[in-house]
């Protein structure tokens, strides 16, 4: 009988058919495509290791001297618009989305667009970002990059080993590229409008400019457009010394505002995007940027401004003595008259120098003969409780303390000059420059008959005067104090603040009279 010999099948592994029952034997190989499960898993999910090394030199340049094409180069820059398009596909190596990042830093600004796939990004206005990247180019058409910043950039940290980013969170101290484009020390910012400016008409000038300070901030909302798409809003007050308005953040951008605080953070805001109606709206669009807490004078003195409107004002404090150095400026050959506009102007271009002057006004309005009425004509503030009398002295209700009184402060209404006005009691009055004005001391003005005080504010009213004033900034330090300096004037300045008659607190950052000529 011939041999038997194996045939080919033989020396293969049968697959069983789908509706067999028969399970292969667990000794048995499954056969492959010669990848592992943790090798498809590596490409399938990148990993988002955040740790880079430059394999090249790149050189470290400004905003504004970049150039487009092809070169190695690192810059740095504050983020000052971004916004999330979302380009989904099923392709596992594709891009999920792009941001596009408006960094400027004292030179100029730049477009970034950041492709992204597995990194999560968490961008907010302000962020102190850098950059490496090859490549450099020139947006002309305008879609690549905004007309506002047309050099950019593209890179895909996630795919390309060439480009990286990097925001500086923990080495931030937020001093860097902190100045406004085009701003020259002395001189103002161009295109920087109030926003009563702004809202009146300002919308349609060229790269118009708004400073303003957040007053509050909204909770997020969720809505859905026809798309079927959800995107978050949040609605932020902000303010400047002429008008209120809404600052309206959409998507990723809500989070910039977790950062703010309200009368403290002040934005500059340039090209924004508008709506007036009842109410005036802000938005951002592709060519808005957006400085938080920007350092020049202008944005100091809002800061300022902000935090005296949340503290309450001394009813009636008292003149600054040895700030202002009156005799020199009584006997001085050279005397100038000021505007109220040339003051407002000054005192901006220098907020840390003082000056003393004169100023020619027209009373627009009295209130003696009111304020005698309502036994208000004399104040002061002790313990806190402001307390009123047509008398020169009262006592405080809280500690028993006699005190003498001064007079009040809202007696003087509206003044007026060719440039402005002053609201009422808003000027310090030396007790001399109130005896040159009415021309009686306070004790006389208390004795008076109700008749003498109707004559005399009608003979006052509408006269032009000239007051000597002085100015002088108000420091931070001055008006608040450290905790410490708080107890000790709250335990030991207490017999010293009762006899001096009132805090000192607003004595300056406030115009002073110290002299009336009539």
């Amino acid at each position: 009988m011939a041999p038997h010999f194996p045939s080919i099948q033989s020396f293969f592994q049968t697959k069983p058919s789908p509706n067999s029952k028969d399970q292969p034997s667990s000794s048995a190989a499954i056969a492959g495509d010669g990848f592992s499960a943790a090798e498809v898993n590596a490409v399938l999910h990148l990993s988002t290791d955040s740790s880079w090394t430059p394999t090249q030199d790149y050189e470290e340049r400004d905003i504004g001297a970049l150039d487009s094409g092809p070169k190695c180069v690192t810059f740095m820059g504050r983020i000052v618009n971004f916004y999330d398009q979302a380009t989904p596909s099923k392709k596992p190596r594709a891009a999920r989305g792009c941001i596009k990042l408006i960094l400027a830093d004292d030179t100029g600004a730049l477009t970034v667009r950041l492709w992204y796939a597995n990194m999560e990004y968490k961008f907010r206005l302000g962020h102190l970002i850098s950059v490496w990247t090859p490549h450099i180019s020139h947006g002309e058409t305008g879609a690549l990059a905004p007309s506002s910043a047309p050099l950019f950039t593209s890179i895909f940290p996630e795919r390309d080993r060439s480009c990286h980013l990097m925001i500086h969170q923990n080495s931030d101290e937020g001093v860097q590229y902190k100045r406004p484009l085009g701003y020259k020390e002395g001189q103002p910012l161009p295109g920087l409008m109030t926003l009563k400016n702004f809202i009146d008409g300002g919308y349609d000038v060229a790269d118009g400019r708004i400073l303003v300070c957040v007053r509050s901030i909204g909770a997020k909302k969720k809505l859905t457009n026809k798309k079927g798409t959800i995107t978050e809003l949040a609605n932020i007050g902000v303010f400047d010394d002429t008008a209120e308005a809404s600052l309206t953040l959409w998507g990723s951008g809500t989070a910039s505002a977790a950062s703010w605080q309200p009368s403290h953070t002040v934005l500059l805001i340039t090209n924004p995007g508008w709506k007036i109606d009842r109410k005036s709206w802000i938005s951002l669009n592709a060519n808005t940027h957006v400085d938080v807490d920007p350092y020049f004078s202008d944005a100091v003195w809002l800061r300022s401004f902000a935090r005296r409107l949340t503290k309450r004002e001394h009813v009636n404090p008292r003149f600054p003595e040895g700030v202002f150095d009156v005799e020199a400026a009584e006997a001085s050959e050279v005397r100038i008259l000021y505007t109220l506009a040339d003051i407002d102007e000054f005192a901006r271009a220098a907020p840390k120098e003082k000056f003393m002057g004169y100023l020619s006004l027209i009373i627009m309005e009295l209130n003696i003969v009111t304020l005698h009425r309502r036994n208000m004509l004399m104040c002061i503030e002790c313990c806190g409780v402001p307390l009123y009398a047509n008398a020169t002295t009262a006592k405080c209700k809280q500690c028993e303390t006699v005190l003498p009184l001064r007079i009040n402060p809202r007696l003087l209404g509206t003044l007026v000059d060719e440039t402005g006005s002053l609201a009422t009691g808003s000027l310090l009055f030396h007790p001399l420059a109130w005896e040159q004005l009415l021309g009686r001391t306070a004790t006389e003005l208390v004795s008076a008959s109700p008749d003498v005080l109707k004559y005399l504010e009608q003979r006052l009213l509408f006269l032009r005067i000239t007051f000597g004033f002085g100015w002088a900034r108000a420091e931070e330090g001055e008006e608040e104090g450290s905790g410490k300096e708080k107890e000790k004037r709250k335990e030991g300045g207490g017999k010293r603040k009762r006899e001096e008659g009132g805090d000192a607190e607003g004595a300056v950052g406030r115009l002073c009279v110290w002299g009336i000529k009539m």
